[in-house]
């Protein structure tokens, strides 16, 4: 529990850019610094808690050899975002050469909602197409680059390209109940002159409105605790995009479409995880909380599934796909009805039926 204090601290430090001032838990010894930096690693969060890390005064460091290798791995993190952006110029060169437009979903995009992007780990590279022509069509130009593909569940293709992992998404928002589908992209339509650009080394990166951010960002972690567990990355970058995007968001219209997907109680319960775990200032949440006590157990999901459950779980497949078959993802579902009770009840039909009509 101490170690885990001082992880929290650490980690807080590190997402708002601000030194410890806390140093409750401290100091930790050789080997509770080496279980620490581990934990860091199964939630990809290194980068983060390295820049708590550097604010300590000398006596409270890591011991040296930790220093060293903590230091390595965060040139190796920012070495690979800057090549990881230009891996996405290269796709919005390519996607526009064959007249298609997605918006960047996730990863670098939500990134520059970070004081410093460069020292959050990269995954994948994900791509949203706005409607079913596209998707297939950029199927096909993948194909005929020599890129193999592979259909996952959700409606997805996953690939293998110039050695970045890439995910083509027919949906923004993992949003399961059938019977929403016409509001989503209703919903599509209603944010689309909101959209917004990066600019990077001369490419324009388009990213979906803030609301649509705010929403895919915080039901992607619904889809994952409903499954196998996700990670405090995740957790961190809704934070992020919460301070970011606060004074963006019209707060009845947000209410409004999470009351219609059923998952406000959720959203309350992961915006009280935000605030009480990892610092999230209240006044930057999009609209007044409600309190729940389901707070804390969600914290200890997440603490115990680590990145995307891959810490607690090990029947992961290489095509960036798992089968359903572990019993926790079924203990999952019944933990998370109270909270989104249509979700709860559609993800598992949806991922089944998606894995045959993708």
């Amino acid at each position: 529990m101490k170690a885990r204090y001082v992880f929290l601290t650490l980690l807080r430090s590190g997402l708002w850019n601000q030194p410890v001032t806390d140093f409750e838990g401290f100091p930790l010894s050789a080997e509770q610094w080496k279980e620490l930096f581990n934990v860091a690693l199964s939630h990809t969060v290194e980068g983060l808690l390295y820049q708590g890390v550097v604010t300590l005064p000398d006596h409270l460091l890591p011991p040296r050899s930790l220093i060293l290798s903590w230091t390595v791995r965060i040139e190796q993190i920012e070495q690979r975002n800057r090549w990881m952006d230009k891996q996405v110029n290269k796709h919005v060169d390519f996607f526009s050469a064959h007249n298609l437009y997605p918006y960047l979903l996730k990863g670098q995009g939500v990134a520059r909602c970070y004081e410093k992007p460069n020292v959050r780990l990269p995954g994948d590279i994900d791509w949203f197409f706005q409607n079913k022509k596209d998707y297939k069509l950029a199927r096909e130009v993948l194909t005929e680059e020599g890129v193999a593909i592979a259909s996952v569940p959700g409606f997805s293709t996953y690939a293998i390209w110039n050695d970045v992992e890439v995910e083509l998404h027919r949906r923004m928002i993992d949003i399961h109940n059938p019977f929403k589908t016409k509001y989503i992209g209703q919903l599509y339509q209603s944010e689309a002159d909101f959209a917004q650009s990066i600019h990077y080394e001369g490419y324009s990166w388009s990213l979906p409105s803030p609301l649509l951010m705010h929403v895919s960002v915080s039901i992607h972690i619904l889809k994952h605790l409903l499954a196998y567990g996700i990670g405090l990355r995740q957790l961190c970058d809704a934070a992020r995009v919460c301070y970011t995007h606060s004074r963006d968001l019209s707060p009845a219209k947000l209410v409004a479409v999470y009351q219609s997907f059923g998952v406000l109680k959720f959203i309350h319960v992961l915006h009280g995880v935000l605030v009480e775990y990892l610092g999230l200032p209240e006044d930057r949440l999009p609209f007044p909380r409600i309190k729940h006590p389901f707070v804390d157990t969600m914290m200890q999901d997440i603490w115990t599934a680590g990145n995307f459950g891959f810490s607690a779980d090990s029947n992961e497949e290489k095509n960036g796909s798992r089968h359903m078959t572990n019993p926790r993802i079924w203990k999952n579902l019944l933990r998370y009805l109270p909270l989104a009770r249509m979700e709860a009840i559609s993800f598992p039909v949806v991922q089944f039926y998606s894995r045959f009509s993708n």
